[in-house]
């Protein structure tokens, strides 16, 4: 019996001590979460209670360079039903509301009881119908309309590859941009300065936090944020001039640059055929999307494209030849209208030939047997110096997607490109601007700037940007990016036989009363109809723009491209005498 009862003790005290144990473990437990974890745990114990309610931030106004908006945020005005308060209602109270609802919408309203979240019901609702609701809140318990900001392009399609447009963020970006404070959902631009300049337009959204029971009903609201606007931006773009730009160039494939050669300010940029960046503001429309991508690459800016120059590169092959003391002005050729080098036969513009020419008039008359010569004298290495000396073979700097580099080639580039020797027949291809040169249109503005100032300037598009305190956050800078690689003596060359061009030869359409022009023409041969240019300055005297007119597959440079070049003049002259 005495050791019965010495077991049983013992055993209530092993029971005691475990018990003991069990409890300091708990107290401790409890001690950590109380005290160490509290912040953590109250922080979470928040975001169960709470909801947040997005208020999307308007991003910031841009407008040209005077000032006029050209893109800026309107409201949209969404209708929505709050479940949790209509289902309060008796089924008589609810089926009132909706029928009011209906007939202020137009439309049959019908929504889940059983839902707990807000119902959007109607989204792009006219703002008269949204006061009308608003008006009646008395009677339309449980019933709101909201609203946010959308993206505006009020000139439509008008510089859509300079200004871009705004899409939902896709998967792939989101990985790359996840840290810089994007999330799923956000819009974000995808093209021109909306894309470049995404973080200083976008804004910081804003906020509710609602605390909710645990049916997700709300309760109260915790703590509220309002959104931020975005940063304003004010572009170099002169609206109306780009507009003229835009009819200049009229339903063409092609692109057009106008650009101030005094400081490389992008004053108008157009390609087509372009877009309505309107159209992708909520989501693009199914139909929309078919229309679009049976047209010809409108997302392709063609001003940042490369295409072959055709004779307007000739400017440089005749500063290169002059330079390297490879020929003289007064050099006189003969063009019988053909070439000959070896058992080739090359083929100059002009069937009949234009006789005995100088080196000089060749350029005003864009003889191709002058520049097959003078090719043929230069080389591609020597040729090659000069062109990446006028800025050829790189990407201009200008804050805009899409640029690409072109090439200049080189006899160590066909030799590691194509493992081949570099031809003889090359070489003159490549003074009259053929064979492997690739150039974009506005590297081509950029070097006939250089031609008419003597400096190349980086071109940009957006002068400023500031905050909604009016902190500045950018400013575009004036920035020479090299000399014009030719003596004082041959720039003077070269500008007379550019003005040349325009008074008495093959730029002679664009030749307009009281505003001499001096430029230069180019048929540039590819597969399919040869690409037409036309590029010009004026006034020729003191240059205020330079204008590159291309049009893809337009043939002639002397008819369709100077047509489109003479109309943009006619417009700056007279907006200019005003």
């Amino acid at each position: 019996m005495v050791n019965l009862n010495k077991k049983k003790q013992g055993h209530n005290a092993y029971l005691m001590a475990a018990f003991a144990v069990i409890m300091a473990v708990l107290f401790l437990r409890l001690l950590y979460l109380q005290i160490v974890q509290h912040e953590k745990l109250a922080k979470l114990a928040e975001l169960n209670a709470a909801k947040l309610v997005i208020d999307l931030a308007p991003r910031g106004i841009i407008y040209d360079r005077k000032g006029k908006v050209i893109v800026d945020n309107q409201p949209v005005f969404s209708v929505h039903v709050l479940p949790y308060i209509l289902n309060k209602k008796n089924e008589t109270g609810r089926k009132q509301i909706l029928h009011a609802l209906s007939d202020l919408l137009g439309e049959k309203i019908e929504y889940k009881i059983s839902a707990t979240e807000p119902i959007i019901i109607k989204d792009n609702i006219k703002k008269d119908i949204a006061v009308r609701i608003e008006e009646r809140k008395s009677d339309l318990d449980g019933v709101v309309v909201r609203s946010y900001p959308v993206r505006r392009y009020p000139f439509g399609d008008a510089a859509s590859h300079v200004l871009g447009y705004i899409g939902e963020i896709q998967a792939d970006e989101l990985k790359n941009l996840k840290d810089q404070g994007y999330k799923a959902g956000d819009f974000i631009g995808k093209d021109g300065v909306e894309k470049i300049y995404d973080r200083e337009l976008r804004g910081t959204d804003g906020g509710r936090k609602v605390e909710v029971d645990v049916l997700g009903n709300p309760l109260r609201v915790l703590e509220s944020l309002p959104p931020s606007p975005g940063a304003d931006m004010k572009l170099t773009i002169d609206i109306d001039l780009q507009e003229a730009v835009e009819k200049a160039l009229g339903e063409k494939t092609g692109a057009v640059i106008v650009i101030d050669p005094n400081n490389g300010q992008i004053l108008a940029l157009t390609s087509h055929p372009n877009y309505d960046p309107n159209l992708f503001v909520k989501g693009i429309k199914k139909s929309d999307w078919s229309y679009i991508k049976s047209s010809r690459h409108p997302f392709m800016n063609r001003a940042l494209a490369i295409f072959p120059p055709g004779s307007t590169f000739k400017p440089v092959t005749l500063t290169a030849a002059l330079e390297e003391k490879l020929a003289k002005p007064t050099e006189v050729i003969h063009c019988p209208g053909f070439f000959r080098l070896n058992n080739r036969i090359a083929r100059c513009w002009k069937e009949s030939g234009h006789g005995l020419i100088t080196m000089v008039e060749g350029l005003v008359q864009s003889c191709d047997v002058v520049f097959y010569q003078l090719g043929l004298r230069i080389g591609p290495d020597t040729l090659a110096k000069y062109a990446e000396k006028f800025g050829l073979g790189r990407k201009t700097g200008i804050d805009l997607p899409q640029e690409k580099r072109g090439l200049v080639p080189t006899k160590a580039w066909k030799k590691a490109a194509r493992h081949e020797s570099w031809y003889e027949g090359e070489s003159i291809n490549y003074g009259i601007g053929q064979g492997y040169i690739q150039v974009t249109p506005l590297q081509m503005a950029v070097l006939y700037a250089g031609l008419a100032k003597g400096e190349m300037y980086k071109p940009y598009v957006v002068e400023e940007i500031k905050d909604q305190q009016g902190k500045y956050l950018y400013r575009g800078q004036t920035q020479v990016v090299k000399k014009v690689p030719a003596s004082l003596e041959t720039l003077k060359i070269i500008r007379q036989a550019l003005r040349d061009v325009v008074d008495r030869a093959t730029g002679i359409a664009a030749k307009i009363p009281d505003f001499p022009a001096s430029g230069k023409t180019g048929t540039a041969e590819n597969p399919g109809k040869p690409h037409a240019w036309f590029i010009c300055y004026a006034p020729s005297d003191n240059p205020e723009i330079v204008i590159v007119a291309f049009v893809e597959h337009g043939e002639h440079g002397d008819r369709s491209s100077a047509y489109v070049a003479r109309d943009i003049l006619k417009w700056y002259q007279l907006k200019t005498k005003i």
